[in-house]
């Protein structure tokens, strides 16, 4: 076989997008295709290869041990290819983009890493609001926002994980915890935004948290609703997580927004309690943002920045 001959790049989209969607019908939604062309693709790149890529079956779509190995040289080739074009569109067109952002994704996240957007993109200029504001994405408007959910209606929602939420402390405060009512141990860290960020105590403590089976549940609700009340009310998230780090007490959070504090360890999860978050992290847009290239290098950027462990 000629090697300069390679399936065509269609083959190869369709090939991650069943493997990350789990099935042939969901793939083709993805890509606006139809099934049938889905179908088509993949006979296309299995006759190309020499093998099957899939197991079909109840449970939808599984990759074979081959197409197991083959998905994340794939993976990571398309994007590469797909950065290197959209930055060389960005390069030659001199494009701008309009970013909002919550302050604490904003600080917690986005922060440390635009200095690898920066570089992939140097021309792209960047005009940026953080704000709790509800971010204007009508034309002329704001061109991406990232929010909690979706911004508005007729607007387009992407989410980009999803969220659990849990609890942390600091490394030295979760080392002397008991091994009952740990709870009890420190005070409840709260802070004057969290509607915000949709982090609620109360809701944790019912939907999440497992109590003994002999506890009285009508007491120690009415124990937590003190301790959220008398516990230390901090102006913004930063501040209540760095209290936290320094050990004076427990926090709820978003997994997103500790990510890089758990991979440091300067926070740790002190319960085994998590609950998935009731509303997640989503990048919103207008229809038709995503044909200005500086938004499609943001949001592929973004997707794929999410997604690296």
């Amino acid at each position: 076989m000629d090697r300069t001959s390679l399936p065509p790049l269609a083959t190869l989209q369709a090939f991650c997008a069943i493997a990350r969607t789990g099935g042939f019908g969901k793939a083709a939604q993805e890509l606006h295709l139809t099934q049938t062309a889905i179908s088509h693709q993949i006979a296309q790149l299995e006759e190309w290869v020499g093998a099957r890529l899939f197991d079909r079956g109840r449970r939808g779509a599984v990759p074979t041990a081959l197409g197991q190995r083959l998905l994340p040289e794939i993976t990571r080739a398309l994007s590469g290819l797909e950065t290197a074009l959209w930055s060389a569109r960005s390069q030659a067109t001199s494009p701008s983009l309009s970013l909002s952002v919550t302050p604490e994704f904003f600080t917690q996240w986005l922060s440390a890493r635009l200095p690898e957007f920066y570089e992939a993109y140097p021309r792209v200029e960047m005009r940026m609001t953080v704000s709790y504001r509800v971010p204007d994405l009508s034309p002329g408007g704001t061109d991406l926002a990232i929010w909690l959910g979706t911004a508005g209606p007729e607007v387009m929602s992407e989410p980009f994980w999803r969220d659990e939420e849990f609890v942390v402390c600091s490394p030295e405060l979760a080392r002397r915890l008991p091994k009952r009512q740990a709870l009890r141990a420190a005070p409840l860290l709260s802070y004057s935004g969290a509607r915000h960020t949709a982090l609620d105590w109360l809701r944790w403590y019912e939907q999440g948290l497992a109590l003994p089976e002999d506890a009285d549940t009508a007491a120690f609700t009415r124990e937590m609703q003190r301790a959220i009340v008398d516990g230390p009310d901090y102006a913004a998230f930063p501040e209540m997580l760095e209290a936290c780090r320094q050990g004076a007490g427990f926090a709820l959070v978003r997994s997103s927004l500790v990510e890089d504090d758990l991979e440091r360890g300067t926070l740790v999860r002190c319960f085994v309690e998590s609950m998935p978050a009731a509303v997640n992290y989503a990048l919103n847009y207008r229809p038709g943002a995503l044909d200005a290239p500086a938004a499609r290098c943001f949001r592929d950027w973004l997707l794929a920045s999410a997604r690296t462990p």
